[in-house]
C-alpha cells in the first residue's frame, strides 16, 4: 500500500515536502519523493498535485511543473503495486533501492552521510527541529540534558535498538539512576518525540514508541504560591542592614537566627519578584522588559517562551516599582534591574525565610518504584515561577474572570487554570466560613 501526503512543516517559501508512506513485504518505509508543493497546490483525496490548466498551470517553488511532479508519484505507486504482488518477504533496503531508482535520490536523504547512531540522529533533530521551530532557553537546556542522558544510555545504540524491549530499558536506566518518576515521564516523552521524528523522515522503519505506553506514577505537586498577606507583606518588607542578626522559627517553632547577607541584592530580588506577581510576567519577560514596552498605563509584551503579544495593564503596585526605577541606565534599555535566574532563586528563598513564610508543605513522589514524602517550609519551595502563580491565585480570588486573568498571562488552554481555579473556590469557601463566626 502506497500512501503519498505533505510534511507539515513548510520550507521559507511556503512548500512542503511532499512524503510516501509505503508498506510491502512487511516492511514499511516513510521519506519524501524530492519534490515539495504549496498546501494549496496538493490534492489530498486523490494524494497528488491538482493539475491547473492551461492558462493558470501548478508549479511549485522551484519552478518544477504539477505534471512532472505526479509523474513521479504515478511512477511510484505502480512501481510499488507490482512490487507487493511480489511474492516472499522484503527488505527495508530493497523498498529504499526501489525507490532511489524512481527519484535518483537516496531515500535516506544521503545514506552515504547518514548518521549511524541514535545518538547522532538526535544530533541532527536537535539542529533541524531548533532552527525550524525556535526553540525557547529552556528547551535548549532540556534537551541538552536529554542528549547528556541518551549518551551515558547506549552512545553506540541504533535507532532499531528502540524497540518495545530498548524503550523499556530506557525507563529501567532512568529509574535505576534515581531519578523522580515525573523526570523518568518527560524524558521518555522526549525520546518519543525524537523517534516519531525519525520514522516521519524516513531514517527508520515503524517503531514500537508509536504503540507502547509506559506507566508512570506521577503525582500532582502542590501549587507554590504566596497569598495576598504574604505578597503585601513581602512587598513591603524592610531588608535590615548587612550583618543584621535576625531571629526566626522553624517547622517545630523553634528559635534560630539569620544573619542578612547582601541587602542590596535582597532589595532588588524584592522589586523583581513582586513586579512578576503584580503583571503576571514570567522571569524571562521581565528581564528582557524595556522601557519602550511600557505604553501609558500598560505593558506590551511578546512573550519569550510562546511569542504571544500581550497588553498587560498596569496596577498602582506594579507602576510604583517601574517608577522606583526610572532612573535606571541600562545600556539595553531595559527597565528593570536584572538578577541572573539561579542567583534570584538564591535570594528569593533568603527573602521568604527573613518573612517567616514558614507554613509547612508535603510534598509528595515517586522515586525508583517508592513513595517519598518530604515536609518543608514554605520559603524553601518558592522559586521565580511562583510570582506568576502567585498573580493568578489573587486575581481569581478577587473574582477576575478567568478569561480575563487569562488575557493578561497568555494561557490558551483553559485546562491550564484549572488548578488556580480550584484554589480560588476553596478560598472562597473559607472566606464564607467567616460568616459563620
Amino acid at each position: 500500500m502506497t500512501n503519498f501526503y505533505l510534511d507539515t512543516h513548510p520550507d521559507k517559501k511556503g512548500d512542503c515536502l511532499i512524503r510516501v508512506s509505503i508498506r510491502a513485504g512487511g516492511q514499511r518505509l516513510l521519506t519524501s519523493i524530492g519534490y515539495g508543493i504549496n498546501p494549496g497546490s496538493w490534492d489530498a483525496s486523490r494524494m497528488q498535485v491538482k493539475p491547473g490548466s492551461d492558462r493558470a498551470p501548478v508549479y511549485n517553488s522551484k519552478g518544477i511543473p504539477a505534471a512532472t511532479i505526479n509523474a513521479r508519484i504515478a511512477a511510484i505507486r505502480a512501481a510499488f503495486a507490482t512490487l507487493e504482488a511480489t511474492p516472499g518477504a522484503l527488505t527495508l533496503g530493497a523498498l529504499r533501492g526501489q525507490l532511489e531508482a524512481i527519484t535518483g535520490k537516496s531515500a535516506r536523504h544521503g545514506a552515504a552521510d547518514a548518521p549511524q547512531t541514535a545518538l547522532a540522529y538526535f544530533d541532527l533533530f536537535f539542529r533541524e527541529e531548533s532552527a525550524q521551530n525556535q526553540w525557547a532557553t529552556g528547551t535548549l537546556a532540556k534537551m541538552r540534558s536529554f542528549r547528556n542522558a541518551l549518551q551515558d544510555f547506549k552512545p553506540d545504540a541504533p535507532l532499531t535498538y528502540f524497540n518495545e524491549a530498548g524503550l523499556e530499558s530506557f525507563v529501567k536506566y532512568l529509574r535505576r539512576k534515581g531519578q523522580e518518576e515525573k523526570s523518568v515521564a518527560t524524558r521518555y516523552k522526549t525520546l518519543a518525540w525524537f523517534l516519531r521524528w525519525a520514522i516521519r523522515k524516513g531514517y527508520c522503519a515503524e517503531t514500537a514508541v508509536l504503540n507502547y505506553r509506559p506507566k508512570f506514577k506521577v503525582l500532582a505537586k502542590p501549587v507554590i504560591f504566596l497569598t495576598w498577606p504574604e505578597l503585601m507583606r513581602l512587598y513591603a518588607y524592610e531588608i535590615p542592614a548587612g550583618g543584621t542578626e535576625v531571629t526566626l522559627r522553624d517547622l517545630n517553632g523553634k528559635e534560630y537566627t539569620k544573619v542578612v547577607e547582601d541587602p542590596g541584592a535582597l532589595a532588588k530580588t524584592r522589586d523583581l519578584f513582586c513586579f512578576c506577581a503584580f503583571t503576571s510576567l514570567r522571569y524571562s519577560d521581565m528581564a528582557a522588559l524595556k522601557r519602550t514596552d511600557i505604553q501609558g498605563d500598560s505593558l506590551q509584551v511578546t512573550t519569550q517562551k510562546t511569542n504571544d503579544r500581550l497588553t498587560i495593564q498596569l496596577n498602582n503596585y506594579s507602576r510604583a516599582i517601574l517608577d522606583k526605577y526610572a532612573g535606571l541606565q541600562d545600556p539595553r534599555g531595559r527597565a528593570l534591574p536584572v538578577i541572573s535566574n539561579q542567583r534570584m532563586n538564591g535570594y528569593l528563598k533568603d527573602l521568604c525565610e527573613l518573612c517567616g513564610f514558614n507554613d509547612p508543605v508535603t510534598i509528595a513522589r515517586y522515586r525508583n518504584g517508592g513513595r517519598e514524602e518530604a515536609t518543608l517550609p514554605k520559603w524553601a519551595l518558592i522559586g521565580t515561577h511562583a510570582a506568576r502563580r502567585t498573580f493568578i491565585c489573587a486575581a481569581l480570588a478577587m473574582g477576575i474572570p478567568p478569561q480575563v486573568v487569562m488575557s493578561w498571562t497568555g494561557h490558551s488552554d483553559y485546562q491550564a487554570m484549572k488548578p488556580y481555579i480550584d484554589i480560588a473556590k476553596a478560598d472562597a469557601a473559607k472566606a464564607m466560613e467567616l460568616f459563620n463566626k
